[in-house]
């Protein structure tokens, strides 16, 4: 019975080991604090070419990617090639570079094929020890691409590689001071290798019988993630990070316990696709008892409802749970604990400081005016109401009104006292609402200050229109946003409630963009003759044909107690 036994936990075990000793990250040390994998375009290929991105680039806006990638890559090579020859290199030198740069750029194919794998560990911090390491799945076949790459990018930094023959290995090293740079092929893959450690010891730990990577905890979980199809997925062991951290000292380790970093854990993330949507994972694992600035994310959640009216034209909009006073707290403990580390004279003097800025405004910043604010806090823009963001409204949730309106105005007061700026507070009265416009004679100063509070809620933009526009949507003079139906669709997919919320239109800022692309254009290639740069306006995309396939962005944070989880639905995610 027993020998039956062991036989069945052998089957069991025996692949599971096998498989962690194949995966290209046994190369990896299991002590990895930072671990990223990009799997390449082609392996995911099939779910990509139903996102909205991809039916976008099958259209137009593909065609003109694709002549402008070509014209930019004719003239980086013309500019290379010449720099090279008028900087005295000789032309049988320049015809190798290029010929290895040529293939070279054939790793490019093979990382978009199969992707390509990052880890970083970070051993000590004093002396630093720290390595870096890049493995290219299938780069070693062939291996042409990737040695020409060292070649040239040896050459590029005008150092002398050398080649070795250690524990079993062709490889190639060159010295940029204190950091060793090593490469080789390790079976079908192509390795990296930047950081402090000698090639022999690099190689040793490789050559060392070992699943690596491949069977730590962390990496295990990012691998078996099966929420929606990943092409990127990773970790930062967090835990380690800090305990490395806390050994430099012990002014360095009572910070970060009053900061409350003690409790971060780990760090997962993956991105993928899910039918026209792009997806995010950001998972904060902190378990246990929050507090400092971890306990800044210990919020009370909250629905779509309970948000103010919007304009009907919104194009993005974000809303948070915030507890001033804890985030007044934190601030003043993370600049008292930095300044007891690199200038304990100062530190001393920050009472005194948030002393005579109280003294100054007449009121306690903290337990008035902070004080008297509520949690909820959101923002939003529309085009009607400013150009980019100059419309954007500010709003914070009120919980004591008359003593927030007492202390707004002994800090406007305030204002008008500080020497050298020249500051008025005016009040104006809109539809019954009191508002204070902030105004300057300082030069290049383009902006009117305006807030006030309304129903409960305290409003702020840089101009009045914005603010007028809230209280007239408040009392039902103008028509409010309602979500429709495509970001309805996407809105279900998500939990009910949430401790913030993010909703952004990609397709107003794709429309305007596209508007006037092709009068830049048009002006560009009136001055071909300098630039050398000649575009064909004519294949620039219509902005609807682009547009037709997006939706709105939304990105919501849940927290279970124990994670927080960012999660993002996107049909193109925009960097503003």
């Amino acid at each position: 019975m027993k020998s039956h036994l062991s036989l069945a936990f052998l089957l069991l075990v025996c692949p599971a080991v096998a498989s962690a000793q194949d995966v290209p990250e046994r190369l990896l040390s299991d002590k990895t604090q930072v671990y990223l994998r990009w799997d390449g375009l082609e392996a995911h290929r099939a779910a990509f070419d139903k996102t909205a991105l991809a039916q976008i680039m099958k259209g137009d806006m593909g065609q003109f990617i694709s002549e402008v990638s070509k014209q930019v890559k004719e003239k980086i090579q013309g500019a290379l090639s010449i720099g090279q020859i008028l900087g005295g290199i000789p032309p049988d030198l320049v015809e190798k570079i290029q010929t290895d740069g040529a293939e070279a750029s054939k790793l490019l194919e093979i990382i978009g094929k199969h992707g390509v794998i990052l880890g970083i560990e970070v051993r000590t911090l004093d002396p630093p020890a720290v390595q870096a390491t890049l493995i290219f799945p299938q780069g070693g076949k062939p291996t042409g691409p990737f040695l020409a790459l060292i070649r040239t990018a040896a050459y590029l930094a005008k150092q002398e590689v050398k080649e070795h023959k250690l524990s079993g290995r062709n490889v190639s090293v060159w010295e940029a001071g204190p950091v060793q740079i090593t490469a080789w092929i390790e079976g079908a893959d192509a390795v990296l290798t930047i950081g402090t450690d000698k090639p022999e010891a690099v190689l040793e730990r490789i050559a060392a019988k070992g699943t690596g990577l491949g069977s730590h905890p962390l990496f295990q979980k990012v691998q078996g993630f099966k929420e929606f199809e990943t092409g990127t997925r990773g970790f930062v062991n967090l835990a380690s990070l800090v305990q490395l951290a806390r050994g430099r000292g012990k002014e360095i380790a009572a910070l970060i316990d009053d900061l409350g970093l003690a409790g971060l854990q780990s760090l997962a993330f993956y991105s993928g696709f899910d039918g026209p949507a792009e997806r995010s994972l950001v998972e904060l694992h902190i378990p246990g008892m929050r507090k400092g600035l971890l306990k800044l994310a210990s919020n009370k959640a909250f629905k779509l409802a309970d948000l103010p009216a919007m304009p009907p034209d919104v194009t993005t909009f974000s809303a948070m749970n915030m507890d001033w006073t804890a985030l007044f707290d934190v601030g003043r403990t993370a600049v008292e604990g930095v300044l007891k580390i690199v200038a304990p004279d100062e530190a001393k003097q920050v009472p005194q400081f948030l002393q005579q800025a109280d003294q100054f405004v007449g009121i306690s910043l903290r337990d008035d005016l902070l004080g008297s604010l509520d949690t909820l806090t959101m923002q939003y823009s529309s085009p009607s109401e400013g150009i980019f963001s100059l419309g954007q409204v500010t709003l914070i949730k009120v919980r004591d009104v008359k003593k927030l309106q007492g202390a707004l105005d002994k800090v406007a007061l305030s204002l008008g006292t500080m020497p050298g700026i020249p500051v008025t507070i005016k009040k104006r009265t809109y539809r019954g609402v009191e508002l204070r416009e902030i105004q300057t004679q300082a030069p290049g100063f383009i902006y009117a200050p305006t807030f006030g509070i309304h129903n409960n809620w305290l409003i702020f933009s840089l101009y009045p229109q914005p603010v007028h526009g809230f209280i007239l949507r408040a009392t039902g003079e103008l028509p409010a946003w309602a979500p429709g139906t495509r970001l309805k669709e996407n809105l279900q997919k998500f939990p009910g409630e949430y401790v913030s919320v993010s909703v952004s239109d990609p397709r107003p800022t794709v429309r305007f963009f596209l508007s006037f692309l092709p009068t830049v254009m048009a002006g560009l290639n009136s001055v071909s003759n300098f630039t050398g740069v000649s575009l064909d306006v004519s294949l620039l995309p219509n902005a609807q044909e682009v547009t037709q396939h997006l939706f709105p962005n939304v990105s919501i944070t849940t927290d279970d107690g124990a994670n927080l989880r960012m999660e993002t639905r996107a049909s193109l995610a925009l960097p503003f």
